[in-house]
């Protein structure tokens, strides 16, 4: 019966394992990490994403974890470059529980666009 129980636990938190291992924080400063998840799909891997990156580093709630699904364009350091502003995929915000996917929401949350 426990290695019944054991499995079927096992077989539901399998999207999230396997979005842990493709997804990777690749800078953090205060409470800003820099997160890069290639071959995510949409809005709940992506807010998992930054709920994960944000876990160990907020404080009061406050944490914003920047996510691209192209290492290639990922800022590793701030301040980004625009080009790397401009190719964020989404912009997760930890105080506000809010996922804005870029495309759809715009991401310049408090930085400057040139």
């Amino acid at each position: 019966m426990i290695r019944k129980v054991l499995a079927v636990v096992a077989f539901l938190l399998a999207p999230s394992v396997a979005l842990a291992d493709t997804c990777n924080t690749v800078g953090v400063y205060g409470a800003i990490a820099l997160v890069v998840c290639p071959g995510t799909k949409g809005g709940p891997d992506l807010e998992l994403a930054g709920r994960d990156a944000c876990e160990p580093i907020n404080v009061r709630g406050v944490c914003n974890a920047w996510i691209w699904n192209k290492a290639d364009r990922a800022a590793r350091v701030l301040p980004m470059t625009d080009r790397q502003l401009s190719s964020v995929t989404a912009l997760w915000i930890n105080k506000q529980n809010l996922l804005k996917v870029c495309a759809r929401d715009g991401c310049f949350a408090g930085q400057v666009k040139k």
